[in-house]
């Protein structure tokens, strides 16, 4: 063997030698190919691409590593978080199904355009949450078929969870034609402790939610026995419907009673609406108000809406026995047989008789708390508080005159019920912990007196003031003088041992 032959088979190995990546026999072999088929004009000059581009697909080099996984401190946050994101984005579809027919809602409130007039008053929630709201009522609104109208009553506060509360009203059963007229309620029978829906306390129907997308659920109707309960008690609410109410006086019944009666005292109280806004509606029965055929036009003035002249309650006031309305007596004792007795006639009517002229539908807020003032007090105990925020200034709309100014009344009664309106708009809302305030406690029994207005709702007992100087004690003489203790010596102080003497 000669030695050029030597030295070719030496370089055929060198060339064949695989480095993990392939040889340098191969790659020729696969580039000259490469040419060969593809046949470029100027070879020489894409000699280079093409041998970057074969060594890029004849890669064999480490397998990559595992894909990345996110380490996430609390797996169970982060799945909640991603539920909520689901939820969330679930909540924002509308409301029909796009193959079906469209779905026609009642009335639902316009919740941001409200909460905007909130917000300026310094209540309510912020953008992001009141856009949730907004959509939960849609949702809400939807899946009742039967609701005529819908709105954002408040928040109440928990210990454990707050409650989003929402108000509506159902639309009424039609009786049939021929149906009879219904014998009186008796008062000692269960039908009574509950007026029937659209009436009194369940003139309006209330669900409840964890707020966001969480489900709404419907609560009871408003009993009586509950709610004069509730106004011998005070209580923080827990957050759970089903939690028991361990108070002293005892409560019959679980926390979503007590929220329900809560509810029904704080809406009497506190649901206002400017004055001419509502009218009577006789047709409809007493205690029925719709809205009068020129709302707008009746208006009060900027300057009155900050007093109580330009308010008016739209909802009836409760009796003593938690109800809207006393028993009919003489319905009752003109049934053939009569219903009652005559004593039980003669405390219904002692009843009525005590609770005195009760306050009308759409009565004025001046006359709240009129039976705590006493005689010649001027402003020390009021019921609302107002306050105006924002812009105060008056503009030019063409022919009438607006402005932007926020007027705010706050109930004192009930602390976190706040009646907001802007321009010929308002709204209700109630944020708290659904207690009264302190201060509207049984008089002073030393003075007679209400109690200091402003007394924090939790601790309604005010103390003495720490300021004011102790009384002067009275000085008395010595029960024993020094002259007989003179007299006394050298003496016996028993009788009988003088005696004896």
């Amino acid at each position: 063997m000669g030695t050029s032959e030597i030295v070719l088979e030496r370089v055929q190995a060198l060339l064949k030698i695989d480095t993990g990546t392939g040889s340098l026999h191969e790659h020729l072999v696969k580039l000259s190919r490469k040419l060969a088929e593809e046949k470029p004009g100027e070879a020489l000059a894409q000699l280079e691409t093409l041998s970057r581009h074969l060594k890029k697909t004849n890669f064999r080099g480490a397998p990559a590593q595992d894909e990345a996984i996110p380490i996430v401190a609390d797996a169970e946050a982060e799945d909640c978080r991603l539920q909520w994101c689901g939820d969330i984005m679930e909540l924002t579809r509308q409301p029909s199904d796009p193959t079906a027919a469209p779905k026609v809602l009642g009335a639902v409130q316009n919740f941001l355009e409200d909460s905007a007039m909130l917000r300026w008053a310094g209540v309510g929630f912020n953008q992001q949450e009141s856009y949730h709201i907004g959509l939960s009522l849609r949702r809400l609104a939807s899946e009742t078929s039967s609701l005529e109208s819908l709105r954002c009553w408040g928040k109440v506060l928990g210990t454990e969870g707050d409650y989003l509360v929402a108000e509506g009203v159902l639309k009424s059963i039609p009786k049939a034609p021929d149906a009879t007229e219904t014998p009186p309620i008796l008062p000692d029978s269960p039908e009574f402790d509950v007026e029937s829906r659209g009436e009194g306390a369940n003139s309006f129907t209330y669900w409840v939610s964890a707020g966001g997308c969480a489900p709404w659920v419907r609560l009871p109707a408003a009993r009586a026995s509950h709610i004069v309960a509730a106004r011998s008690m005070k209580r923080i609410l827990t957050g759970r419907l089903d939690s028991p109410v361990l108070s002293m006086p005892w409560f019959p019944g679980k926390e979503r009673h007590l929220l329900r009666a809560q509810i029904a005292r704080i809406s009497a109280t506190c649901s206002l609406a400017t004055k001419g806004w509502y009218e009577e509606d006789e047709e409809a029965g007493a205690g029925k108000i719709k809205q009068a055929e020129d709302p707008v036009g009746a208006f009060p003035g900027q300057e009155e809406l900050a007093s109580d002249a330009a308010w008016v309650h739209r909802m009836p006031c409760l009796n003593k026995i938690g109800k809207c309305s006393y028993p009919d007596v003489d319905a009752l004792t003109s049934a053939d047989p009569p219903l009652i007795n005559e004593e039980q006639a003669k405390a219904i009517s002692a009843q009525i008789e005590a609770e005195g002229d009760p306050k009308g539908i759409l009565a004025g807020v001046d006359g709240d708390l009129a039976e705590v003032k006493p005689e010649g007090d001027e402003g020390n105990v009021v019921a609302w508080s107002y306050k105006v925020f924002g812009d105060k200034g008056m503009y030019k709309f063409g022919d009438a005159d607006r402005t932007h100014q926020v007027t705010a009344a706050r109930s004192m009664i009930w602390p976190g019920a706040t009646t907001v309106t802007q321009g010929t708009k308002f709204a209700n809302i109630y944020i708290g912990y659904a207690t009264k305030c302190g201060s509207l406690l049984p008089a002073n029994p030393v003075t007679g007196l209400p109690l200091i207005s402003g007394t924090d709702p939790f601790s309604p007992l005010v103390p003495d003031d720490i300021m004011d100087e102790p009384d002067d004690l009275e000085e008395h003489d010595e029960p024993n003088p020094c002259e007989d203790d003179v007299e006394s010596e050298g003496g016996s102080v028993d009788p009988a041992d003088d005696e004896d003497a």
